[in-house]
Order: C-alpha cells, then sequence, then structure tokens
C-alpha cells in the first residue's frame, strides 16, 4: 500500500479579476514582505492552470492577492518570469511525494509497483498540474519546453531506467516510459480532473461528492489494473 499523500488546497480563482472587474477598495501596502511567498505562488499557479496564459494578467493577480500590481512588477518583472516561478514551485512541492519511489530500497519491480501507486494517489489531488499539462501539451511554446526539459523528461528518464532494471528480471508488456507516462497523466490524471464528467457518467460512483467509492480505492484499482497489463507477461 501506498505512502499517504500530503493533501494540496488550491486558492479559489475570483472570475471577475479575468474579465476585468475590479474590488472595491485600495490594494494592500506595497512591500516586499506584504504577502506570503507559497501563498502568491500557489494563486499565481492556480489562476494560470484554470485559465492559461494567455488569459491569465499580473494585474488580475495582484486584484485576487489584494496587492499592488507593481509588487509583482518589481518582483518578477514579467509574466512569463512569474510563471516560470509559480510552475516551478508547484511542481517542485507536487513531486516530492512520487518520486520517494525512485530512492527506496527494493526489488526493482516492487519500486515500480509502488511508484505506480503512488502517482495514481497523486493524481487525486494534482488536478491543477493535469490541467497545466494538457494547455501547455496541444500545441509549441518556449512553456512547453520550459515544462519538458524542467520536470517531464527527468522523470520519464528515472521511469526508463527503472522500467529497465524491472524487464533485466522478468518480461514486461512492450510499452515505452511515454505510453506508461500518458496513460497515467492522461488516463488516471484526467479520470480525478475531470470529477463533473465522471459524476455524470458514473452518477452511483461519484468521485467528487463523497458519495461513492473511496478517491483512494479507485486510484488504487487503476494502479492494480495498470500494473497487471504491464507485468502480465511471464
Amino acid at each position: 500500500m501506498p505512502a499517504s499523500v500530503t493533501k494540496s488546497f488550491p486558492i479559489k480563482v475570483d472570475q471577475t479579476a479575468i474579465i476585468g472587474e475590479r474590488k472595491r477598495g485600495r490594494p494592500k501596502a506595497d512591500t516586499s514582505n506584504s504577502i506570503d511567498e507559497a501563498h502568491l505562488l500557489n494563486t499565481a499557479f492556480t489562476m494560470f492552470a484554470a485559465y492559461g496564459y494567455e488569459a491569465s494578467t499580473m494585474r488580475a493577480m495582484a486584484r485576487e492577492l489584494e496587492v499592488s500590481h507593481n509588487l509583482l512588477n518589481v518582483r518578477f518583472g514579467r509574466k512569463s518570469e512569474l510563471w516560470k516561478a509559480a510552475v516551478g514551485w508547484r511542481l517542485d512541492e507536487a513531486a516530492r511525494d512520487v518520486e520517494r519511489a525512485f530512492a527506496e530500497e527494493g526489488a526493482p519491480e516492487d519500486r515500480l509497483r509502488e511508484l505506480v501507486y503512488r502517482f495514481c494517489r497523486w493524481a487525486i489531488i494534482n488536478s491543477d498540474i493535469i490541467a497545466i499539462s494538457h494547455q501547455e501539451g496541444q500545441q509549441k511554446s518556449w512553456r512547453l519546453d520550459y515544462l519538458v526539459e524542467q520536470f517531464i523528461l527527468p522523470f520519464q528518464e528515472r521511469l526508463q531506467s527503472l522500467l529497465a532494471e524491472v524487464a533485466q528480471e522478468r518480461q514486461l508488456t512492450p510499452i515505452d516510459s511515454g505510453m506508461l507516462l500518458a496513460l497515467l497523466v492522461n488516463g488516471v490524471g484526467s479520470y480525478f480532473a475531470l470529477g463533473p464528467l465522471q459524476n455524470k457518467l458514473l452518477p452511483d460512483q461519484a468521485v467528487a461528492d463523497g458519495n461513492g467509492i473511496a478517491p483512494e480505492k479507485q486510484a488504487d484499482a487503476m494502479a492494480e489494473f495498470l500494473l497487471a497489463g504491464l507485468l502480465a507477461s511471464r
């Protein structure tokens, strides 16, 4: 059974900040200590994940954070730098639990099993990361290059290495690390990210409202399914 996953609480984004309505009142003082860094970056990442890079503005984020627009300009200069800072902070934070499986001792097959279980449970509470990967993965851009070079490719290389270790001890279903990663992110990840859709399709097994099977059990079931296919050949 995988280790428990630390819960992440996304920041609620005010829709009026996107469409341009101003909140009443004056922003807080423009000082470097006026807002917690983690709160700032989490809010920025949540907005980028929800609305995309082009639709999200630093001015809208400043209104959401109730700080002056100048504070974000002084800290980051450009929106691209804020995007990198927010993405880097969020993915570094979220990756810790899953990546522990690479460092654990034990047989390669056991470590692979642990990794798949951890990733499936990770997907329950990281739908914002799934969303931004879907947004940026649809077209070429400097943002996609950043995601791939800084996060996705290093993880995939470690996954490929682990699969190679397992393959030295037993036969695996012929699937490369890219295919397995797609099943995990775009399959399991999308299942939890699209909770409202799943509730419409399977109202007796609701994902989001807690009235059906627990999300952890759903994640474990999908992990078992993937591993059964991956490790089927003997």
